[in-house]
């Protein structure tokens, strides 16, 4: 596999992942606008705050395939 089509692969995947984190965010915080509980609220926060820093990895991932994924096209 070149460098290249590595890349391709990695950039697919990553925003995949990304797109899957962005749904589980979505979810999480439908719930977390919904629940009385104060535990369950801080539970969420922490879920959100993981999901948060997972989002900026991928974001990350696919700022820098980004420019080699380009090239290929």
């Amino acid at each position: 596999m070149s460098k290249t089509d590595c890349a391709a692969e990695i950039f697919k995947s990553a925003a995949l992942h990304l797109d899957m984190v962005d749904e589980f965010i979505a979810i999480a915080q439908s719930k977390l606008n919904s629940v009385d509980s104060e535990f369950t609220r801080d539970s969420l926060a922490d879920l959100l705050s993981g999901l948060t820093e997972q989002r900026e990895t991928y974001g990350a991932v696919l700022a820098a395939a980004q420019p080699v994924t380009a090239l290929a096209a």
